[in-house]
């Protein structure tokens, strides 16, 4: 080939945006470019003759070798989105291509591998759907996500013949504290509310934000009545302790609402109205 085209390559490979990195066989760097420089922050002398996992986020490691390999021997070439490893420890995603390299007799002796940082991209789809499923001000799940969970465990708890409760949630002359004291006020009970709630159920458990001061606990796989008293004793000792709120101290209260599944029923819809209608009762006492 003329030499004039093998020197163009060679600046063209050492110049792409795109992190180029090139393995033997047993998956030692053997060569990359400056864009795999600016990608990964490693040197080209810090990484010859170093294992292609240094890039890898360690627990990752086994899933993308045999994906790779696998993916390779099938079609000829991989691709997909992974995460990457920078030097500073810095963790990022990448849009990468790996491909097989032979030699004359068609033996395997590496890859080459392309990789596009998308981090940005992939952080800005997890600040959108953050977005969509918490709610802006208590940073809890919301409505839509409460759903979706509650759908899911309905046909989990229909498959195995569990059950599960959700509590409906409503704190006591809320529009007064906001008409008196004013809504940024409201909104900082609303926080120490979501933080309290949470502090009162179990890892495996989802507090949600509803409504203006209305929250659903979603309580997974209890086996009885017992474990809803627990969880409501657990609530009334964390609404014991007064609120401080801007320098002043304020006593919230709440009412709460049951619905269990599958005795008081078996859609999402039926259950909330059960809790709701629970916890009207609840106040009005």
């Amino acid at each position: 080939m003329n030499s004039n085209i093998l020197e163009l390559r060679a600046k063209a490979f050492d110049y792409l945006f795109d992190s180029v990195v090139v393995t033997d066989a047993q998956g030692i760097i053997t060569d990359w470019n400056k864009g795999s420089e600016t990608l990964y922050g490693y040197s080209k002398e810090d990484v010859i003759g170093q294992p292609v996992n240094i890039l890898h986020v360690p627990e990752d490691t086994a899933h993308i070798t045999s994906e790779v390999m696998s993916a390779v021997e099938k079609l000829g070439k991989w691709s997909g989105e992974i995460r990457m490893l920078h030097k500073n420890g810095d963790i990022g995603w990448v849009e990468s291509m790996c491909v097989p390299i032979y030699d004359s007799n068609k033996k395997l002796i590496g890859a080459l591998g392309v990789n596009r940082d998308i981090t940005n991209r992939i952080k800005e789809v997890e600040r959108l759907e953050h977005l969509a499923h918490f709610d802006h001000l208590t940073k809890i799940p919301n409505r839509y996500l409460l759903f979706d969970r509650v759908e899911h465990l309905i046909a989990q708890s229909e498959r195995y013949k569990s059950s599960f409760a959700l509590l409906y949630i409503d704190l006591d002359k809320f529009k007064a504290i906001n008409d008196t004291n004013g809504h940024s006020f409201g909104d900082q009970v609303l926080i120490e509310t979501a933080k309290r709630l949470k502090q009162s159920i179990r890892n495996s458990d989802t507090v949600a934000r509803i409504g203006g001061d209305e929250f659903v606990i979603l309580l997974e796989e209890i086996t009885g009545q017992k474990d809803v008293s627990i969880v409501i004793e657990a609530l009334d000792n964390a609404f014991k302790k007064a609120f401080s709120i801007h320098d002043e101290t304020i006593e919230v209260c709440c009412s709460v609402g049951v619905a269990i599944y599958p005795d008081e029923g078996i859609t999402m819809d039926t259950l909330l109205a059960w809790a709701d209608k629970n916890m009207y009762k609840t106040k009005n006492k």
